[in-house]
């Protein structure tokens, strides 16, 4: 079964402040991903990170299968899931808003991040930097922080600041796209037909 690692859905991992905001995601992280000097923290081997419908599914990223319903609105409004991708999906996207709550804490806790005076844009980022650093500091150490709990849901936190060490990150391709999609199909097989 899909098991999140508290830390890496709760902390920011890695921050790419500065882009364009009309620049789409995936080319900001496939851009993160081939500049070494950008400490990208790949997963470690036989782990991954879960990507959503945008991205591509390659060694180390794990997206949903795409012809299938994914985001949880439509699982809301619409039919239970139903069938092992349908499940997958759901599981996959409910999984995934734990990201979306981490950045929802940092909006809610720093004002600023959701409402950004005309600063410089080297002046934002160091704002967007700092707030994210501050997160992390806070995730880590202050256990009782409101917005946190809050946010929270009750995951735990553990210390992780080796587990990206020595992991070499490789180009996607053919090869890396079905092994990903064959632990895709594992992982699967292994859900019930509906929830």
């Amino acid at each position: 079964m899909l098991e999140p690692d508290p830390v890496l859905s709760s902390c920011h991992l890695m921050k790419a402040a500065g882009w364009e905001g009309s620049s789409h995601d995936s080319k900001i992280f496939m851009h993160a991903l081939r500049v070494p000097s950008l400490h990208f923290p790949h997963p470690p081997t036989d782990k991954y990170y879960l990507v959503d419908a945008g991205y591509s599914n390659f060694m180390g990223y794990l997206g949903p299968y795409k012809t299938t319903r994914y985001h949880l609105p439509h699982f809301r409004k619409g039919p239970r899931a139903r069938g092992r991708n349908e499940v997958f999906n759901y599981l996959h996207s409910s999984l995934r808003s734990t990201i979306e709550r981490s950045f929802g804490c940092c909006k809610a806790k720093w004002k600023i991040l959701g409402n950004m005076p005309p600063f410089s844009l080297d002046t934002s980022t160091q704002i967007i930097v700092v707030c994210m650093a501050l997160h992390n500091f806070i995730r880590r150490h202050d256990t009782g922080d409101e917005e946190f709990l809050l946010f929270d849901e009750g995951v735990e936190l553990e210390d992780d600041d080796d587990v990206h060490d020595n992991v070499i990150w490789e180009e996607p391709n053919q090869a890396s796209t079905r092994h990903m999609g064959w632990v895709r199909d594992i992982v699967r097989n292994q859900m019930p037909t509906t929830i």
